[in-house]
């Protein structure tokens, strides 16, 4: 049976002074527009990216469950609906973003997890 893959799309923008970069030999020089990023699709195994999921499920699980068993001593509460952006880079690593980040909500996937019977 062949390998099945997902292509996932990424992106790198050039950095100042390296060498796909611009160079500013002067500073009066005029300024230049940034570069763009470059976006390119990589292939990664189906295999490779269902663990990558499963450990971060898996890590997670025991977050919720901390954090449901705290709610419910602390304040008498219940976590009902959990809403997460992830991301998933060229190798199949699965990511947590952080609302604050620059990179928050570009090119994440939303997962929601919502308790069930509720």
């Amino acid at each position: 049976m062949a390998e099945e893959f997902i292509w996932i799309i990424t992106s790198e923008t050039p950095q100042e002074g390296t060498r796909e970069g611009t160079i500013r030999r002067n500073p009066y020089d005029p300024p230049t527009a940034p570069p763009l990023p470059t976006r390119r699709g990589v292939p990664v195994r189906a295999e490779q990216l269902e663990q990558g999921m499963t450990d971060f499920l898996q890590v997670l699980g025991q977050v919720f469950r901390h954090a449901q068993q705290r709610t419910g001593e602390l304040a008498g509460m219940e976590l009902d609906e959990v809403e997460l952006a992830v991301e998933i880079n060229g190798e199949g690593q699965v990511s947590l973003l952080g609302m604050g980040g620059k990179m928050a909500g570009k090119g994440a996937m939303t997962l929601k997890f919502k308790r069930v019977g509720s």
